[in-house]
């Protein structure tokens, strides 16, 4: 057996999972086995295990047997202190957190049968094609993909708007602090997104709004709670920035940063968690008042964004510790448009339905402006012949691919259900 199998089987939730016991004879529920994550630390990101009786929510980290911990060194980590869950195939030692709480442990061999095991193999092993209806997909006309495709646009909106209305409730109907969260995460992009929702989320925007006349005040806000400095970080800058994030969480009384990873590797330096942060403070020191300059009368306002850089010290950096080509840091055009796609146009929607309007016509306009997105998901689509002309096809073919072709929804799909129909034709 091999670690990606593991995977495999704790992602698809191949067990039954009402019988679950750890290692140590508690009870286990799996409420969310978590983000599969494809970066250097734990495997699984933002997972909800119930143990016992305790509700955690962190990391799980799978391995063959549960001395990998050990042999991989994860005890030396700060990444992996956020552990939750050890799942292995076979549990031949206890293993201990960094502070010394023995960490939970459940072995996957107890639940699964060596039939199933031969059978999961043998599908597992199989040649997955990219969507069930690849060798038909190209038949399918022009009007019936782009009245699709519409629907599923605004399908995605609605979901998105189910996550924003949350926040919404969370941050007391302030749209601005909304704005903040949302920002903060397409700032973290991909990688990081999480993370960064996580930490702006932690952060009261009122307490925003008090410092955000002071650029190294929102510095030290943003990486002090992120965790990215402390009393231990190199340069006389980051020693300012980490006495003035200790004033500031005394004199606001700020909660617990949230304590999750953020990871460096693999990333363009401009994409670094660092200067991310220190991109959003400089946007935040010009204006607290974010919604009304996105959002005009005459349409979403974005071209200021490409004036904002990063304070001094920054255009020599991408982290403390090493100096670099000096370099102004402005926000790219293709950056924008994420932030278009991904936060800014759903947050209308969701306000405009909110005011109790019907958005989806501007957000259709506006959606068709934007240029696509280059992915693997949409290359694929592409190579089927879709037609991507904008930012709408490629979440549009998102939408298709991750709700409907990954869950074999084909009944519910105006594709399958076009290809069933002429099928039944011939």
């Amino acid at each position: 057996m091999k670690e990606d199998f593991l995977h495999f089987l704790w992602k698809h939730q191949k067990f039954s999972p009402s019988t679950l016991v750890s290692s140590q004879g508690e009870p286990i529920t799996v409420i969310r086995p978590g983000i599969h994550n494809q970066n250097d630390g734990p495997d699984f990101l933002q997972a909800e295990i119930r143990i016992g009786e305790l509700h955690w929510a962190g990391s799980v980290e799978l391995h063959l047997k549960s001395s990998d911990w050990y042999r991989h060194q994860h005890q030396l980590y700060k990444a992996y202190d956020a552990v939750v869950l050890h799942v292995v195939w076979e549990d031949d030692i206890e293993v201990c957190l960094a502070n010394g709480s023995l960490l939970p442990t459940l072995a996957l061999s107890n639940y699964v049968s060596q039939n199933e095991v031969n059978k999961l193999h043998h599908y597992f092993k199989q040649h997955q094609s990219f969507i069930p209806c690849e060798d038909q997909f190209p038949t399918v006309s022009t009007e019936i993909l782009t009245l699709w495709k519409e629907r599923l646009y605004i399908e995605r909106l609605e979901q998105k708007a189910n996550r924003i209305q949350a926040v919404l409730k969370d941050t007391k109907n302030d749209w601005e602090a909304v704005l903040f969260v949302l920002s903060a995460q397409n700032f973290g992009l991909n990688t990081n997104g999480a993370s960064f929702f996580a930490v702006a989320h932690s952060i009261p925007f009122t307490v925003v709004r008090k410092t955000r006349e002071d650029v190294q005040n929102l510095e030290a806000l943003f990486l002090g709670q992120a965790g990215l400095i402390s009393s231990k970080t190199p340069t006389s800058y980051a020693a300012l920035l980490w006495e003035r994030f200790t004033f500031l969480q005394r004199k606001y009384s700020l909660p617990a940063p949230p304590q999750l990873p953020f990871y460096f590797s693999r990333l363009r330096p401009h994409n670094f968690p660092t200067i991310r942060w220190v991109q959003l403070a400089q946007l935040y020191a010009s204006s607290a008042q974010f919604f009304s300059r996105f959002f005009s009368p005459d349409g979403l306002q974005t071209a200021w964004l490409k004036t904002s850089g990063v304070s001094v010290f920054w255009e020599t950096h991408f982290t403390f510790n090493k100096e670099s080509k000096q370099r102004q840091k402005n926000l790219s055009d293709s950056y924008v448009e994420l932030l278009k796609i991904n936060t800014l146009i759903h947050l209308y929607f969701c306000y405009e339905r909110t005011m109790g309007n019907d958005p989806s016509e501007k957000t259709i306009e506006w959606i068709r402006t934007v240029k696509k997105e280059k992915n693997s998901l949409v290359n694929g689509f592409v190579s089927l012949g879709a037609k991507v002309d904008s930012a709408l096809d490629s979440q549009a073919l998102i939408q298709l691919k991750k709700n409907y072709c990954d869950t074999k929804k084909c009944l519910l799909c105006a594709v399958g259900v076009h290809l069933i129909n002429h099928s039944s034709d011939d």
